[in-house]
């Protein structure tokens, strides 16, 4: 938050590899953990503007989370004349994707022949993102590792954190598998290029095949996986917001 509040009103925030940075650790935290995602709500609402929404897309609970009155902050930010949050991503943090999260193209990613099912991505390691296959789940309805978009660049994305990943098909095998997406949309490779059919098959360019629900697929658990297209309900694919 003060990241954000910082730049926004005037301010600036500088690295220097040479400086020592010291935590003093009070006797009593002043708030308790249980009030952490109150206050990344009250941040969300006071400096965010339109793109907290984008938050809530990715934290759905979050929408429930009592907060608080936040007119007073929301003064001193006017009367600070604090830059909005567009300012922000387009002057402090350019190189930043934001997601698209058109309308019916980002939440669950569900199957409708597999009911309950939807994409799942989490990796053991949080500093390793790259390289693990999404495997099917039951859905949860929370967000998180169950959180993917479909970008008008024909990617699934997975970007609940940073860096994002995008779904991909490696040769020689029919699985998901998450690699970097690309900066620049527009030189996406072929093996990253889904296209969402109006039938809600999901049809991999550069294999010609469609993404299938299976039940026994990756070490004896659900995955998606590429098979020649079928009319069958396990190739029929729905994003959900919520549950």
């Amino acid at each position: 938050q003060f990241f954000v509040q910082i730049w926004q009103c005037g301010g600036s925030l500088e690295i220097h590899p040479c400086s020592h940075v010291g935590h003093v650790f009070p006797k009593q935290a002043p708030y308790s953990r249980s009030k952490a995602l109150a206050n990344s709500v009250r941040a969300a609402e006071v400096w965010m503007d339109e793109y907290k929404e984008i938050y809530y897309h990715r934290n759905p609970h979050a929408r429930l989370e009592p907060y608080g009155d936040v007119t007073e902050r929301r003064l001193l930010r006017e009367k600070l004349k604090c830059k909005d949050f567009k300012w922000f991503l387009e002057n402090v943090y350019p190189e930043l994707h934001v997601p698209e999260d058109r309308p019916g193209f980002f939440g669950m990613l569900k199957n409708r022949g597999m009911a309950n099912f939807c994409f799942d991505y989490n990796p053991t390691n949080e500093h390793q993102v790259t390289g693990h296959r999404i495997i099917l789940y039951p859905c949860h309805g929370m967000g998180q590792n169950q959180f993917f978009e479909y970008t008008s660049h024909n990617e699934i994305r997975y970007n609940t954190r940073q860096p994002e990943v995008c779904a991909a098909v490696d040769s020689g095998t029919d699985y998901l598998t998450m690699y970097l997406c690309q900066e620049n949309v527009h030189s996406v490779p072929e093996n990253q290029k889904f296209v969402f059919r109006e039938d809600g098959t999901l049809f991999h360019l550069h294999t010609q095949k469609c993404v299938q629900a299976q039940s026994n697929a990756y070490n004896g658990n659900p995955a998606p996986l590429l098979r020649p297209c079928t009319n069958s309900d396990y190739q029929k694919w729905f994003f959900k917001e919520r549950s």
